[in-house]
């Protein structure tokens, strides 16, 4: 959040306890932090996937588990999902076949290390 914080941009964290989400307030031109799984039931202009090329989680054993929690975060998008990487995993193999196939349909921009839809 240093960066954050050096250019004054204003941010706000969700957590997953029950009470925070109830009571979360939508600030218009605030940046929202949370986990995929905090962010559950709420939906953004925006969404910023990052290290998608960690996923799925090597210690995790549960690969439907990652692929569900990484739909819910692309859900969670009303308007723009950003997707970046920069290196190889299961799940960036599938987005970069996925990109070969859309070449030429104009529904998403790829500059080889993120995904714009």
């Amino acid at each position: 959040m240093v960066t954050l914080d050096r250019y004054q941009l204003p941010y706000d964290r969700i957590s997953e306890n029950n009470e925070s989400k109830r009571t979360f307030k939508r600030k218009e031109n605030w940046i929202k932090i949370s986990t995929i799984d905090s962010s559950k039931g709420l939906n953004f202009q925006a969404v910023f996937i990052v290290n998608v090329d960690s996923m799925p989680f090597p210690l995790k054993e549960d690969k439907e588990r990652e692929v569900s929690l990484l739909y819910i975060a692309m859900t969670r998008a009303k308007e723009h999902l950003f997707l970046s990487y920069s290196g190889i995993s299961e799940f960036t193999q599938y987005f970069d076949e996925f990109q070969k196939k859309e070449d030429g349909k104009n529904q998403c921009k790829y500059d080889k290390q993120s995904l714009f839809f």
